[in-house]
């Protein structure tokens, strides 16, 4: 005789994949509520069954690795925000160069309609 299996029973597999997308959320700033609306969508179950089986069951299990990709994101958010200045001072640059160019166009613009209005002055005498 076969032993019953519940259809909403959670497989080694469902519990793997359920703290996989925790854990990536929480790694990249993200949160857990927002994991289980991932995993849910994924496995086919509700966000709330999701966050109960991660917190009853699979949390401790995680701990060490939930308390890892936590700290991971204040450095990865550091890198990103002295990107994010590098590009700032990168784009404050360029844009003052396109200014001064831009300048020195106008003045270039400014001498040939002068010199023009000139021409046609002296052609129309």
């Amino acid at each position: 005789m076969e032993l019953k299996k519940r259809k909403d029973q959670w497989t080694k597999e469902d519990d793997e994949r359920l703290a996989e997308i925790v854990l990536h959320n929480v790694q990249n700033g993200k949160t857990q509520l927002e994991a289980f609306e991932l995993a849910a969508a994924e496995l086919g179950r509700t966000k709330q069954a999701c966050g109960f089986r991660w917190n009853k069951t699979l949390r401790s299990q995680y701990s060490q690795s939930l308390l890892a990709v936590r700290n991971q994101p204040q450095q990865s958010m550091r890198s990103h925000l002295k990107l994010a200045l590098t590009s700032f001072d990168e784009l404050t640059e360029a844009y003052q160069n396109l200014e001064m160019k831009h300048r020195e166009l106008q003045n270039e613009h400014d001498k040939l309609v002068k010199w023009l209005q000139q021409g046609y002055s002296l052609m129309k005498d």
